[in-house]
């Protein structure tokens, strides 16, 4: 089982979870008996484990699956992907695809979502609209005004009007980087 310790080691959440991530907005998503909720620092949880697969919170909203299983490398496969506040409540229903690697949606980065829409990739804001269509063979999230997209096997960069800054040139191209934010546990 896992729990939490503090910077000195000591214990703070006994280990009593399946498994555990790190907290991010005050909250963490922990897995109980093969279901994700969320808890606070004080280990209640508050977003009871209902999900299939879950991801953290950012800009106050995390991407949740319902209706997934997991494939035997520990990857969710089906089900469909939406947006929850830290009420628990979904904001935006369940709607996206899954990803080959990665669920069908993604964090709110600078105020876009990437989602699997009809077997592409678009970006979406945090009412649920499209704003940018889904026509990526593969997206990243945004980062510092960029996101990394694949067009017909070569990567390059748009801006989140969806305007292409560096046409898809490159065989492979990483970043932008987002630089981590630190979750405080006190």
């Amino acid at each position: 089982k896992y729990g939490y310790i503090n910077k000195a080691g000591e214990i703070v959440i006994n280990p009593q979870f399946d498994h555990v991530v790190y907290f991010s907005e005050g909250l963490a998503r922990v897995l109980i008996g093969g279901k994700w909720g969320y808890i606070n620092p004080k280990g209640e949880i508050v977003i009871s484990p209902q999900f299939d697969d879950a991801w953290n919170f950012s800009e106050g909203l995390a991407s949740v699956n319902i209706g997934g299983t997991l494939n035997r490398f520990g990857i969710i496969k089906g089900g469909k992907w939406g947006y929850i506040n830290p009420k628990g409540e979904f904001v935006i229903n369940p709607q996206f695809e899954e990803g080959i690697y990665v669920g069908g949606s993604s964090s709110f980065f600078e105020g876009l979502a990437r989602v699997l829409i009809g077997g592409k990739w678009g970006y979406i804001n945090p009412k649920g609209e499209i704003v940018i269509s889904p026509q990526f063979d593969d997206a990243e999230s945004f980062s510092e005004g960029l996101a990394r997209v694949l067009i017909g096997g070569k990567w390059g960069y748009i801006n989140p009007k969806g305007e292409t800054v560096i046409k898809p040139q490159f065989d492979f191209a990483v970043g932008p980087f987002r630089v981590p934010t630190r979750s405080r546990f006190d």
